[in-house]
């Protein structure tokens, strides 16, 4: 139902079949919203029909109509002009509008005459039935994993050969070693107790690794099974082999046993008081990915304990063995019983897998300690922390005074190289939390400074502006996380006030190191999270896109990970109907649609042939790589051309070429791969002929919406 003068020429119908695989196909049909249409405005093929258009119309075109008032169709996805030259109604999908932000349930469509529906759910079926495919909505992508029955890491020989030989049997495959005697073909070469062949100590209970006490030892897990069962693990435990080594504490006082395990691979270890009896755990030491872990067995006494040292993949690791002064577990887990810090000084911080009682927004996988320090005046805090033992990575968070509630956490972060930072804090006695990715030991310490004045730019009450086109440059380096919008959960941030006089297009970019992950946002006034518009959380560089944006003040908010200088763009035109290119159009250079005055195009290039091969695209392909459509860009002088494939619903390949017959030479530099985010590229081209080809990386093909923006230089 919104109103603009359309480029006509831009949705003539090109030709092409409908079909069930390409939902936008769907879309292309006649609709009628006339009086001798169907009863509830939907499509017909009636050639009776007194509104019928010429063939080469606009398949959107709707009832009679002198001017856009007569036009609204009551669809909130449309856009709705009338066509003086036809006297008739265009109402056009915007399938934009109907998108929920989830990737796997597929793009939701905005269908003529009914409004927004669901699409087709993404599917991941590669044809393959020895793969097991998922949609991932955290990347955005299908994964796809061989299929392993016995889940020991190794595909099913009938789907690979040379691979696992008995997929019921996960001590049974090509990753596994030979082991000797046991009469049976383990490394599935096709023979059976062949020379090497290992025998591993340590892989039952009956030959455990004899450990007399504090020290150092080699293990190895070449030729172990997944035996036994602990209560933390590997990242996958079916794929995973362990061993046991037995450890005796000598006669006389009680002590703390801690182990430390140390590989190359992911590693997990556990202690038991019974070989082999899970529910005589005394402690578990795991992280993803960790290859340094350690679990501590506290006020045992003399005898003779069990260490369950388990791997990812086979190999040697080190079993460090310490005998310590025994200790209670520890009670500094929430805000009363946190133990005083001196800001200032630094403390070590023991992790060992304490619970989790403190509600965060960054939850640690070891859970956390406390730790407590007074102000009695404004300061400005930084909390450090940093890995001193161990391979995790620490997790900290900074609580006001209540302390009690996850709304009284100021701030928490993964721990890099930029503090935690707070400006100004009031007199009063604030909590640090510490856990970790896997259990370490941390250095912890709290930094105080002069309370500050926040720049202008660190509240969304009311920022600076930011100038709608041009480039706005941003330092973080003294800035905290202080805007709450859910955007960004660590990495200090700024906001900028973005005023609209009128419904607008709007595309966000931010630039900052190639190192960097940084976040942009579109928010109302509020910034909270209820009320964002969108987020992207990306590599440089970052954008968001918002079509339709209505007449308003807003708040555009960036963080960087490790608070960098940037720069950031707001590009922003009155909205623009989307131009849909229907099934089989612009599939050569013959076809292109004009993109020489920018706006916002739709196509699929499911319908369309694999015409122009890419550079920058898989080595190998047939010729014509994936099938690809193409745009015209007519430039009379130099001009700035961004082009966005944000939201498009494969890997997207795009390329611009220039010369007068097509399609000539590819600009350098201007060949771009989207695998999650879509294809980029920000250009300055000059005055001469251009073509832009939307292709597929890998032979990708699908829906994409492409927004192309021409600019002064």
């Amino acid at each position: 139902m919104r109103r603009f003068a359309l480029a006509f020429a831009a949705l003539v119908a090109l030709g092409g079949a409908c079909g069930e695989s390409n939902p936008r196909a769907q879309l292309i049909t006649h609709y009628d919203a006339g009086p001798d249409g169907p009863a509830d405005g939907g499509p017909t093929t009636d050639s009776s029909d007194r509104y019928d258009a010429p063939v080469d119309a606009s398949p959107y075109l709707g009832g009679p109509c002198v001017d856009d008032a007569q036009c609204d169709d009551q669809i909130a996805c449309t856009y709705d002009s009338c066509d003086a030259s036809l006297g008739r109604c265009l109402n056009v999908p915007d399938d934009t509008q109907c998108q929920d932000g989830t990737y796997c349930d597929g793009q939701e469509l905005c269908v003529p005459g009914h409004g927004c529906e669901p699409g087709p759910v993404v599917s991941c079926d590669d044809g393959n039935p020895c793969h097991i495919a998922t949609c991932v909505e955290s990347t955005k992508s299908c994964s796809y994993a061989e299929r392993d029955i016995d889940g020991d890491g190794d595909p099913d020989a009938h789907c690979d050969p040379g691979h696992d030989c008995d997929d019921l049997n996960r001590d049974v495959s090509s990753l596994h070693a030979e082991i000797c005697a046991n009469g049976i073909d383990d490394n599935c070469n096709g023979q059976i107790d062949e020379q090497p062949c290992v025998s591993p100590l340590g892989d039952a209970c009956a030959n455990a690794i004899p450990v007399g006490g504090a020290g150092t030892y080699a293990v190895s897990t070449v030729g172990a099974n997944d035996t036994f069962a602990t209560s933390c693990s590997v990242t996958t435990p079916t794929a995973g082999e362990n061993v046991v080594a037995a450890i005796t504490i000598p006669p006389g006082a009680n002590v703390d046993l801690e182990i430390w395990v140390s590989g190359t691979t992911e590693v997990a270890a556990a202690i038991q008081g019974t070989c082999g009896d899970a529910s005589t755990e005394l402690a578990c030491g795991s992280g993803v990915g960790a290859t340094d872990v350690r679990a501590r067995a506290r006020n045992v006494g003399p005898g003779t304990y069990f260490a369950v040292v388990t791997t990812q993949s086979p190999g040697s690791v080190q079993l460090q063995v310490d005998l310590l002064a025994p200790t209670s577990s520890p009670t500094d887990v929430d805000c009363a019983t946190a133990t005083p810090m001196q800001p200032g000084t630094a403390t070590t911080v023991s992790i060992v897998n304490p619970p989790t009682v403190l509600p965060t927004a960054c939850p640690a996988s070891t859970g956390s300690l406390t730790y407590s320090f007074t102000l009695t005046q404004p300061q400005d805090v930084q909390v450090f922390a940093s890995t001193l033992e161990g391979s995790g990575t620490p997790v900290i968070g900074l609580r006001d005074p209540h302390c009690t509630d996850l709304a009284d956490e100021l701030e928490c972060e993964i721990a890099g190289t930029v503090p935690l930072y707070e400006r100004s804090l009031p007199a009063g006695t604030y909590v640090v939390t510490v856990g970790a990715t896997s259990p370490i030991d941390v250095t912890l310490d709290v930094e105080l400074s002069p309370p500050s004045t926040a720049p202008p730019d660190q509240t969304c009450a009311a920022p600076p502006a930011i100038t709608a086109n041009a480039t706005l440059d941003f330092d973080l380096s003294d800035h905290e996380n202080a805007i709450k919008d859910g955007c960004a959960t660590s990495g200090p941030d700024a906001a900028y006030d973005l005023s609209l006089p009128s419904a607008s297009d709007v595309l966000l970019v931010e630039r900052f190191p190639e190192t960097e992950t940084g976040s942009v946002s579109l928010d109302t006034p509020a910034c909270d999270v209820a009320t964002t518009l969108g987020c992207t959380t990306a590599g440089t560089p970052a954008r968001l896109g918002k079509r339709n944006v209505p007449a308003g003040d807003y708040r555009v908010v960036i963080a960087d990970e490790l608070g960098f200088q940037g720069t950031l763009q707001a590009l922003v035109r009155p909205t623009v109907a989307p131009t849909i290119i229907p099934p089989g159009g612009a599939d050569t250079c013959a076809q292109a649609i004009d993109a020489s005055n920018g706006g916002f195009f739709t196509g699929d290039t499911s319908t369309a042939n694999a015409d122009y091969g890419e550079p920058c695209d898989v080595p190998g392909l047939p010729p014509g790589g994936a099938p690809d459509q193409v745009l015209a860009l007519n430039l009379t002088q130099s001009q700035r051309v961004v082009l966005d494939l944000e939201g498009s619903g494969y890997s997207t390949l795009l390329s611009v070429w220039q010369g007068p017959s097509c399609p000539g030479n590819q600009v350098p530099n201007a060949c771009y791969v989207g695998f999650n985010e879509g294809s980029f590229l920000d250009l300055e081209l000059t005055p001469g002929q251009y073509w832009l080809i939307v292709d597929g990386y890998n032979g990708g093909m699908g829906a994409w919406d492409l927004d192309v923006r021409v600019l002064p230089p």
